[in-house]
């Protein structure tokens, strides 16, 4: 598949989810979870204020860092996403850009890397998981922290082999995982997302979009940002209500959360107290 079939894939799940995804979403606890990151960044040396929210929708978890002071740039893959994060925050609408982490712009330099809400699952190659990551170290600053979160096999065995249904005035959306609760670590996991909306006439809208994640198990997020110059500080697991635990289980935890920087220096014994 070229790169623009990839990319044109990837992005229709979320086209014509974008003006409903808030709604569909209501129920997470993004700020929360924003702030446990932050806390577990700044214990891992980030200072600076300069963030880059990558796969940021719209805008769910940009909104918690502008409100914590960081000057924030935000893209996602999808227009339609972007186009709804800029309706929200009219006032931040240039923060919000179309591109794809797998090959960022040159945006400049950032002190916190964000990429919640499993968009490296949508990764389903080593190649593209590689590039992103590469991608993200050109923009990292060399004390920065890049925080991303990852699926675990929990929730690909739950929520991606069953069906969820949620209902609201004028939507009604239906979850229908097509995975196995036996899915083994590094598959493939799909699921087919169905929106009803009502209209004016009171007639009923159909919109469906497919996802298609991979596992990823642990070792192979440590190789591939070592191979891009980077360094896995920290596993945490998350709980529900962006809860962070400072170790992982992938049969309790429904994410991975990893931070990682750039290599830390090693102090040399025989010159600490020169």
């Amino acid at each position: 598949m070229s790169p623009l079939a990839e990319f044109t894939t990837v992005a229709s799940a979320y086209d014509d989810l974008a003006p409903h995804y808030d709604a569909y979403t209501a129920g997470y606890a993004h700020d929360a979870w924003v702030g446990a990151i932050e806390r577990q960044a700044i214990a891992l040396g980030l200072t600076g204020w300069r963030a880059l929210d990558l796969a940021c929708g719209t805008g769910k978890s940009t909104l918690p860092l502008l409100s914590r002071g960081y000057s924030v740039l935000a893209c996602d893959i999808s227009e339609p996403m972007v186009r709804e994060a800029r309706r929200k925050l009219p006032e931040h609408a240039d923060a919000f850009l179309v591109a794809d982490m797998r090959g960022l712009p040159a945006f400049g330099e950032f002190d916190l890397v964000l990429c919640l809400d499993d968009a490296v699952n949508y990764l389903i190659s080593d190649e593209e998981l590689e590039a992103t990551f590469a991608s993200v170290a050109r923009v990292l600053a060399p004390a920065g922290v890049f925080a991303f979160d990852l699926n675990s096999l929990a929730t690909y065995r739950d929520s991606f082999a069953r069906s969820i249904v949620r209902e609201q005035e004028g939507l009604f959306c239906a979850w229908r995982g097509e995975a196995t609760p036996v899915i083994e670590p590094g598959d493939l996991a799909c699921a087919t997302l169905e929106i009803f909306v009502e209209r004016d006439d009171g007639l009923w809208e159909r919109r469906s979009s497919h996802h298609v994640q991979r596992h990823y198990r642990p070792q192979q997020v440590r190789n591939a940002l070592a191979r891009t110059g980077l360094e896995c500080r920290l596993i945490a697991g998350q709980l529900p209500g962006g809860r962070l635990e400072p170790s992982f289980d992938e049969s309790r935890h429904i994410k991975l959360v990893f931070f990682a920087s750039y290599p830390q220096p090693v102090l040399n014994p025989q010159l600490e107290h020169v």
